[in-house]
């Protein structure tokens, strides 16, 4: 499989002054890290790490225009929720280069990663379920599912919560289209088989996580399948969650190991996992 480095004389159009800034900031860690030189899934978790401290803001992408005349999609690395800082982490793991010059490919990976085919059509294109995502991302050969591997047992939840909730979603609201096509997205999803390692089992699986591998935390709530997500890191033997919280405000790992951490938010019932592959 080749990465995602596209051949485009275009510019970002869409990157604002400030991201820009952090874009160089990013290429100079980049440099002194030797990212280039490791492979993807070696990359994840120090591209990671660069963004502790980075505010945390819900919503940044729920903007009315999302969709630019040139099929952008919005760029915002000023403030993170706990999809975006995914997003973001690896749409810069899987260039192909970096520094002057691989700003469009970011972009253009960013937009590969956020929606379904790499193409911005609709509200319904962008990967609003993470089980979902984790699915496209395994299409596509950019993350491999390796719930099951690590001790996974079936999730047979039914997913729906988009749709019966329309209310809380503007475009679902106003637009009985869009809705519509989230509704096939939703029995999609309902069609797939899926595994999760249940609360009870983390400490047991975590022998089996890797750093860098993406945790995607399913939830007790009704037609929903994962309400937060992050990276493995691991210290001292113990796996930590490296996420965008929203009670910390910002990137930041967990004070206290995975399982330790979930076992204290009641409406958290398992992960599921992806990994990057490992080679460039």
């Amino acid at each position: 499989m080749t990465l995602l480095l596209y051949a485009c004389g275009c510019t970002a159009a869409n990157v604002g002054k400030e991201d820009k800034e952090i874009l160089r900031r990013f290429w100079r860690y980049a440099a002194r890290e030797k990212l280039a030189e490791k492979g993807i899934a070696e990359r994840v978790p120090v591209i990671a790490r660069f963004f502790v401290g980075t505010p945390y803001a819900s919503g940044t992408l729920e903007v009315a225009a999302e969709v630019t005349a040139e099929d952008l999609p919005v760029v915002n690395l000023r403030a993170l929720d706990c999809v975006t800082f995914v997003e973001n982490v690896l749409a810069l793991a899987y260039l192909e280069r970096y520094g002057n010059g691989a700003e469009q490919a970011f972009v253009d990976n960013l937009r590969k990663i956020r929606y379904r085919d790499g193409r911005i059509g609709g509200y319904a294109s962008r990967l609003h379920y993470s089980s979902d995502w984790l699915y496209e991302m395994g299409r596509q050969g950019l993350l491999t599912d390796v719930t099951k591997f690590a001790g996974g047992v079936p999730y047979g939840k039914r997913i729906g919560f988009m749709t019966k909730n329309a209310d809380r979603y503007p475009v679902l609201k106003a637009s009985p289209a869009e809705k519509a096509q989230m509704k096939k997205v939703e029995e999609a999803i309902n069609s797939r088989p899926y595994y999760y390692i249940p609360k009870h089992a983390l400490r047991k699986a975590c022998g089996r996580i890797r750093e860098g591998d993406v945790v995607l935390i399913t939830t007790t709530i009704k037609g929903l399948d994962t309400s937060h997500l992050g990276f493995a890191v691991k210290r001292d033997g113990k796996t930590y969650l490296l996420h965008a919280s929203s009670a910390g405000k910002h990137v930041m790992l967990t004070a206290k190991p995975l399982d330790a951490y979930m076992a204290e938010i009641p409406s958290q019932s398992g992960i599921m996992l992806g990994r990057a592959r490992r080679g460039k």
